[in-house]
């Protein structure tokens, strides 16, 4: 997963710079996944964009990559992967907003499906997508939480 994510990385990395955005970057595990590797790029490329877009003069954009469990079942293994940003925030009233079609907090130039696409690819892939921000000055920032399943043991034949 880490690799994944140096990847979308590299593709911001004159934006990154360009807006002084610092990266830290977290990698805990490196855990197997079964996955589509381009519709998983296609969703960590989207929240890296949109934290960048949140940061238009400066912060943090923190990648964590780690072993976890299913938040509903503490039996299914897998890895999460935390996108967070110092920007700034998104509001209460347009958090319950964010995975519906067409919904966008960017005026002239979201279209208001990159969150929908991500959670769609997300749960395709039989994982979750969670999000929490805060716009209180001096403490706002945006953090999306993705959970996907390990991949499963081949089964042998007896």
């Amino acid at each position: 997963m880490a690799k994944t994510l140096e990847n979308v990385l590299s593709v911001y990395t004159h934006k990154l710079e360009g807006q002084s955005i610092k990266v830290e970057k977290i990698w805990e595990a490196e855990t197997e996944i079964q996955a589509l590797a381009g519709e998983i790029r296609q969703v960590f490329s989207n929240l890296i964009a949109n934290s960048i877009d949140a940061m238009p003069r400066g912060g943090t954009l923190t990648l964590k990559v780690s072993k976890s469990h299913d938040w509903g079942n503490g039996n299914r293994r897998g890895v999460r992967v935390v996108v967070a940003d110092t920007g700034s925030g998104i509001a209460p009233a347009q958090q319950s907003k964010l995975f519906e079609p067409f919904f966008t907090t960017k005026r002239d130039v979201g279209t208001g499906l990159g969150l929908w696409v991500s959670r769609s690819i997300v749960q395709k892939h039989e994982g979750f997508i969670r999000v929490r921000s805060n716009v209180r000055p001096g403490k706002s920032g945006t953090v999306f939480s993705v959970f996907l399943p390990e991949s499963k043991p081949a089964s042998v034949a007896a």
